[in-house]
């Protein structure tokens, strides 16, 4: 288990906190390009990392990430016409850009070039896989441009949306690296199924575990992207890596549910208590349509959601819609569908912000307790003034995929972390 010093050290991530600053040091997705399709389209509020912000697409077509309120009388910004190449505030008519330059003060008897003197704080931004991303470090360090195969394809290879989870991030991205949730909250209670792969077989209705090994243990591997979960292949005796971890908030946790698609999940902080997923598809091809409706509709991988909020229909405030007679006979939860199964566990650890010190923890943890270890040694190195390397070499996060066979040219990049110090709990 964690200290409570420990476990909140992990969990703050405003500006100021040691997370917060080591997650300020990459570039993170902030919203869906359709939130502000067109030059001059609305502004959108957003919520980063504990700060308010709002994001806008100027004249040009170029998106600004900027401070929610406005430098004069701090009004809120989101009210303010886009307009020009710049947002204007509805309270005094001050002007801004995308680079927080301010551009018009109407209404100040100073005269115009006093607003050379008020700058509006504002993020550099990039856009890729359908998204706008930010950067909210010190200006004199920003990074190149994320380096995943997906970032720099054509919108039409990836499908992408979000979701907002009301609980702090390290409990929804621990999900990810829960190794073996996946055996009981996501099952259903066909016999047949649960036998033929080996995990839990059911009769109506009763649990009876037929392996209580559900899965072999893996070895556990520290990556120069973040971490990753590995296992020698039965067929030809390679070593094949899964379950992927790239820092601060990345993973290829999910299924891949058509030919040549690949998952990608992003847990970005809100704030202590909050945080916005993303969640993505992508293939190096373009996605055919039929592809994308099976998604959304048999498979239910994107949960519905309730319009224009980006919460799903079932949520927290309705008990996620569990049925029990569906619990009774039909799958483990009798809630569907399986994301939201995942959201049901995670907003709710003793509230959205998880005591770590009140956990009981097991061998099977083991990944996410280094999951864990790994974000608390980069901020605590960060803290003590050496800055993330990842950031920095975005090359490596080039080429990552659920099973991959590890050649002879990654096995350099490679750290097997040995059970029982660096995995301790």
């Amino acid at each position: 288990m964690l200290s409570k010093q420990e476990n909140e050290f992990l969990e703050r991530v405003g500006p100021g906190q040691a997370m917060g600053d080591l997650f300020r040091r990459f570039w993170l997705p902030a919203l869906l390009k359709e939130e502000t399709p067109l030059p001059d389209s609305p502004p959108v509020r957003v919520r980063l990392l504990g700060e308010d912000l709002v994001a806008f697409r100027d004249s040009e077509g170029r998106a600004g990430i900027v401070d929610a309120y406005c430098p004069h009388r701090n009004a809120p910004l989101f009210f303010g016409g886009n307009e020009e190449s710049g947002i204007r505030c509805v309270y005094h008519g001050w002007k801004f850009d995308i680079e927080g330059q301010c551009l018009d003060m109407p209404n100040c008897e100073e005269g115009p070039e006093f607003r050379h003197k008020v700058r509006l704080p504002a993020y550099p931004t990039v856009e890729g896989a359908g998204m706008v991303w930010v950067y909210m470090g010190p200006p004199q360090r920003v990074p190149p441009p994320p380096g995943f195969d997906w970032f720099g394809l054509p919108d039409d290879h990836a499908f992408v949306t979000k979701y907002f989870v009301q609980c702090n991030y390290l409990q929804t991205l621990e999900n990810e690296f829960d190794s073996n949730h996946s055996a009981f909250l996501h099952r259903t209670l066909n016999p047949a199924y649960s036998q033929s792969s080996r995990v839990i077989a059911a009769t109506n209705g009763a649990i009876n575990v037929a392996n209580r090994n559900i899965l072999a243990p893996l070895d556990i591997y520290d990556t120069d992207y973040g971490a990753a979960l590995g296992r020698v292949r039965d067929d030809d005796g390679t070593l094949s890596l899964s379950s992927h971890f790239m820092m601060p908030c990345f993973s290829t946790a999910g299924a891949v549910s058509a030919p040549n698609t690949f998952p990608i999940n992003v847990k970005v902080p809100m704030d202590d208590l909050n945080t916005v997923f993303f969640r993505l598809k992508w293939s190096p091809e373009p996605l055919k349509p039929e592809v994308i409706a099976n998604w959304q509709t048999a498979n239910h991988e994107f949960p519905t959601q309730i319009p224009g909020t980006y919460v799903t229909k079932a949520n927290k405030s309705n008990d996620y819609l569990i049925d029990r007679n569906t619990q009774r006979f039909f799958n483990y939860t009798g809630i569907n569908p399986y994301p939201v199964q995942d959201f049901a566990v995670v907003e709710d650890q003793r509230g959205p912000l998880a005591d770590r010190s009140r956990e009981v923890l097991t061998s099977s943890d083991r990944y996410l307790i280094f999951i864990r270890k790994r974000l608390s040694d980069a901020a605590k190195a960060l803290a003590a003034g050496t800055e993330p390397a990842e950031p920095w070499r975005p090359e490596a996060c080039a080429g990552i995929r659920n099973f991959m066979p590890v050649t002879p040219e990654m096995q350099h990049r490679l750290r097997p972390v040995h059970k029982g110090i660096a995995v301790e709990a």
